[in-house]
């Protein structure tokens, strides 16, 4: 009997199970190749929804309560569409003469001006501010500048990545962007009362986030032009832009909820004076933590709603 033989066995077996593993481990990435970008984005970035959508459930009841909270958590994302918007414009520009023509030309399919949103936000921000100085100019709070200095350094970096802000926050508010609108219409006492205006006025004034400025219907065909495009210029990105995309869809969910927990201490005093009922307050002070309505929008839209929808 050979005394290296059941070595030589066991030697073998482990061989073995080294060559299925790595066998397994290709194809999974066979498999993942077979899939669209927008597939790959949204099965990379599932864990990370389900972790911030048990966030935001536990604070989702909060939301509507006062607009203040409102306001005050759609100034922060407004930053963030104000930030890769105008990225995006400048790359397009006669001027932009850095970017790579085959990347250019691909955001270029992209864009489009009904899917922009800073025009819209800004105009709710106006109506939800009123009289009160706000400012979008250049954000003054740790988290967002973080995040906002973070787009435009890796946009700079990888043009190409545009296309995962692009592609969650747009698509977000296709997926679910009409059912929480329609939640927020039906918050009683939610849209403050100035300028006049009837209550029809009041929530039309405060729901531009939702309305993209294209003919009545329109939306959908806004939203399957952005999929087709998307699909269309895949071909054109090569592994590794795909890969850095991919990335950064999910580390919008990381800078995601960086900006919740600093809404959460900067909507703490607003909570001590709004008019929240004792059990609300007592969810409060309880959790120690407050979600406002629009870090809601943001990040509860951004994973599951559009890995549905799609």
């Amino acid at each position: 009997m050979n005394p290296h033989s059941h070595a030589a066995t066991g030697g073998d077996a482990h061989i073995s199970q080294y060559n299925d593993r790595n066998s397994s481990r290709d194809l999974g990435k066979e498999s993942q190749c077979h899939l669209s970008l927008a597939q790959q984005i949204n099965s990379a970035s599932r864990k990370g929804h389900d972790t911030v959508n048990r966030l935001i459930m536990a604070r989702f009841a909060l939301g509507l309560q006062d607009h203040r909270l409102y306001r005050e958590g759609i100034l922060s994302f407004a930053f963030v569409y104000k930030s890769f918007e105008e990225e995006w414009a400048a790359l397009l520009s006669s001027e932009s003469t850095t970017v790579d023509p085959r990347i250019r030309n691909a955001l270029q399919r992209l864009y489009s001006i009904p899917l922009l949103r800073t025009p819209q936000i800004a105009k709710d921000l106006q109506y939800f501010y009123g009289s009160t100085p706000f400012s979008t100019e250049f954000p003054t709070t740790p988290q967002r500048t973080a995040y906002v200095n973070h787009i435009r350094n890796v946009i700079a970096e990888k043009p190409h990545v545009l296309i995962a802000y692009a592609y969650n926050y747009y698509m977000a508010l296709f997926a679910g962007g009409k059912i929480l609108g329609y939640q927020m219409s039906k918050a009683k006492g939610f849209f403050p009362e100035h300028y006049g205006m009837t209550e029809e006025e009041r929530i039309g004034a405060g729901m531009n986030i939702f309305n993209f400025e294209i003919e009545k219907g329109g939306e959908i065909g806004l939203r399957d032009s952005f999929k087709g495009a998307l699909l269309d210029l895949e071909s054109t990105l090569t592994m590794a832009e795909k890969n850095d995309i991919i990335e950064e869809s999910e580390a919008i969910y990381s800078k995601n909820v960086l900006i919740i927990k600093e809404l959460d201490r900067l909507c703490a005093h607003i909570i001590a004076t709004t008019t929240i009922t004792t059990a609300r307050k007592q969810l409060w002070n309880d959790t120690h933590k407050f979600l406002s309505f629009f870090a809601v929008l943001a990040c509860f839209l951004i994973g599951k709603h559009v890995i549905n929808y799609l």
